[in-house]
């Protein structure tokens, strides 16, 4: 049955409070599953599982799922279209205040919501239990993601993302493939966990701070709580008028090396 048609059978009404724009196109859901790499001994943990869509393909493959559904409107819904799978195991709860399943390297697959992608994406990097992550974000949010040092869209989720994880577009969404039709495309992306060590509230405020004003110089940004940022980032050979967006997510790691006893 058709998305569209499973929300009218229901009676849902979706909230754009959640901005809610469901996956419809099954083959779509299948190609994510398949480019994902999920296999029969991974656990997955999905952020929003909407129609059920992604979540049933998730299903015939994984060795458990656990789908995590803020909206409890879609309780029958999902509990009727997943009956079949015992593996699947639905949550109704919001998931950045839930708790995560007590299981170690586990995988995301996720059609996150567009208005929440920053704060989601900053809770799956703080748990960093996950062994990699495919996600589908609003395509704008992606190139952000992916963008390059030195690049106007290079920002605090660029270097976040990029400090983190090794991150891979794998595939364009039209915005055809949802109901309804957002007025966006979408980008799936897959963010392999590279195990960095570093205090995730200590190192994604010192992010934040040097990119608090992108039109200033990272030294003057750094201003505001180091006595002296001109020596730190004099003995790491960096330029004084260099701006956050020319600096790599290596090079802020190593700036953070240097300064982290003082945050």
């Amino acid at each position: 049955m058709k998305t569209s048609d499973l929300l009218k059978k229901y009676g849902i009404k979706l909230k754009k409070s959640l901005g809610q724009n469901f996956l419809s196109n099954r083959r779509i859901a299948e190609k994510i599953v398949k480019l994902s790499g999920v296999s029969s001994k991974d656990v997955v943990v999905e952020i929003g599982a909407g129609a059920g869509t992604l979540t049933e393909e998730l299903a015939k493959v994984a060795k458990k799922v656990f789908a995590y559904e803020i909206d409890r409107s879609l309780k029958g819904l999902l509990t009727d279209r997943l009956s079949y799978y015992e593996n699947v195991e639905l949550i109704f709860d919001d998931f950045l205040k839930a708790d995560l399943p007590n299981v170690e390297n586990f995988v995301y697959v996720a059609n996150i919501p567009y208005s929440i992608t920053g704060p989601i994406i900053e809770r799956v990097l703080r748990e960093n239990r996950f062994r990699f992550a495919v996600l589908m974000v609003q395509k704008e949010v992606a190139d952000r993601i992916i963008s390059k040092h030195g690049v106007r869209t290079y920002g605090y989720l660029s270097a976040l993302v990029q400090s983190y994880c090794d991150v891979k577009k794998i595939l364009e969404v039209s915005r055809s493939n949802f109901v309804p039709n957002p007025k966006v495309d979408s980008t799936v992306l897959k963010l392999v966990w590279k195990d960095l060590s570093f205090d995730f509230e200590k190192y994604s405020k010192f992010l934040s701070i040097s990119f608090r004003n992108k039109r200033k110089t990272l030294r003057n940004n750094l201003k505001s709580f180091l006595d002296d940022p001109d020596k730190v980032l004099k003995d790491l050979g960096i330029d004084l008028g260099m701006r956050p967006e020319q600096i790599s997510a290596e090079g802020f790691q190593e700036i953070f090396r240097r300064i982290n006893s003082n945050l």
